[in-house]
C-alpha cells in the first residue's frame, strides 16, 4: 500500500475533516508535489515511502491519477470542444477548469456539469462563439442521456377536452428535453465528430435546436423554428398555453401573429409524435 493505513473511524470529526482536506489538496496540486517545499513534512504522515519512492513520490502517483481521470472524463464528454483545441489545447482549458471546479461529488458524471459556464465566461475562450456553443450542445446531451423518464402522453387526457378547456391548460414536457439556442451549426459538427469525421470549423449560421431521447431510448435531435423554441420554453417553465401563445404572438408582424394557431397545432402534433409531451393539465 502506498498510503499508510489510517485508523480514520477512530479520529475525532474535526482531524478527519482535515486529514481530508490535506489530502484534496494534495491530489489537485497542479505541478509535480516534489515542486512543494511545504508537502515534504506532510507527505510522511500519509504515505510510507520505499526503498524506489519516497512518500513525496508516492503521494504524486495519486496526484497524477487525479488528474489523468478527471481530465478524461471532462475529454469522453466535449469531445467536440477537444476537435476544435486540439489535444493541448483542450488539455490547458480542462487543467484550469478543474483547478477553479474541483470535484464536488463521488459520481465523475458531474466532473464537465460546470464547464459550459467556464467556457462563457472565461477567456480565451469566451471570445469564440463558436467554442461556447459546442460546451453547450455537448452538455445538452449529457443531461438529455441521465435525465429522468415520465410517463407518456395519454391520448384521452387531450381527445375529450372541450375548446374552453384549453384555454387553460398547461403542457408538461418530458425531462429529457434539451432546448438550446446556437450561433453555430454546432449539431451537425458534434455529429460528424462522433462519427471519427475531421470537420472543418463550420460558418456561423443561427439554429434551435431541442435533444431528446426517441422511443428505444436513442439520444435525437432536430431543428426547430425560433418561435417554437421560445413556445417551449414557455411552456417549460409552466405558462399556460394560451397565455404562452400570446406572449408569441405579440412578438410577431401582424400578418405572423395571424398565422400562430396553425403554426402551433402543427407543432403540437409533431411534439406528441416525438414523445415530447408527457401530461396536459387542465384547469
Amino acid at each position: 500500500m502506498l498510503v499508510k493505513r489510517l485508523a480514520v473511524s477512530e479520529l475525532p470529526e474535526a482531524d478527519l475533516r482535515a486529514l481530508q482536506a490535506t489530502v484534496c489538496d494534495v491530489a489537485q496540486r497542479a505541478q509535480p508535489l516534489g515542486d512543494y517545499p511545504d508537502l515534504v513534512g506532510v507527505s510522511g504522515q500519509l504515505a510510507t515511502g520505499n526503498s524506489r519512492l519516497s512518500p513525496v513520490e508516492q503521494l504524486n502517483i495519486y496526484r497524477e491519477q487525479f488528474w489523468l481521470r478527471h481530465i478524461g472524463c471532462v475529454r469522453e464528454d466535449y469531445p467536440t470542444l477537444v476537435h476544435l483545441l486540439g489535444d493541448e489545447g483542450f488539455e490547458a482549458l480542462a487543467r484550469l477548469y478543474l483547478a477553479a471546479h474541483p470535484p464536488e461529488t463521488y459520481t465523475l458524471r458531474d466532473v464537465g456539469a460546470k464547464l459550459v459556464d467556464f467556457v462563457h465566461r472565461t477567456e480565451p475562450w469566451c471570445d469564440d462563439r463558436l467554442l461556447c456553443d459546442a460546451a453547450r450542445i455537448e452538455w445538452a446531451f449529457v443531461e438529455a442521456f441521465d435525465a429522468p423518464d415520465a410517463p407518456p402522453l395519454d391520448p384521452q387526457t387531450i381527445t375529450a377536452a372541450t375548446k374552453e378547456a384549453w384555454v387553460t391548460a398547461r403542457l408538461a414536457l418530458q425531462p429529457a428535453m434539451q432546448r438550446v439556442s446556437l450561433s453555430y451549426p454546432v449539431q451537425e459538427l458534434r455529429a460528424q465528430v462522433r462519427n471519427g469525421e475531421n470537420p472543418p470549423r463550420p460558418e456561423p449560421a443561427p439554429v434551435c435546436v431541442v435533444v431528446y431521447r426517441g422511443a428505444e431510448g436513442t439520444l435525437q435531435y432536430i431543428d426547430v423554428e425560433p418561435d417554437a423554441l421560445a413556445l417551449l420554453n414557455e411552456l417549460a417553465a409552466g405558462t399556460r398555453l394560451s397565455t404562452a401563445c400570446e406572449k408569441i404572438a405579440a412578438a410577431q408582424p401582424p400578418d405572423v401573429a395571424e398565422t400562430i394557431e396553425g403554426r402551433v397545432g402543427g407543432w403540437f402534433q409533431q411534439w406528441a409524435a416525438f414523445g415530447w409531451i408527457s401530461r396536459v393539465d387542465f384547469g
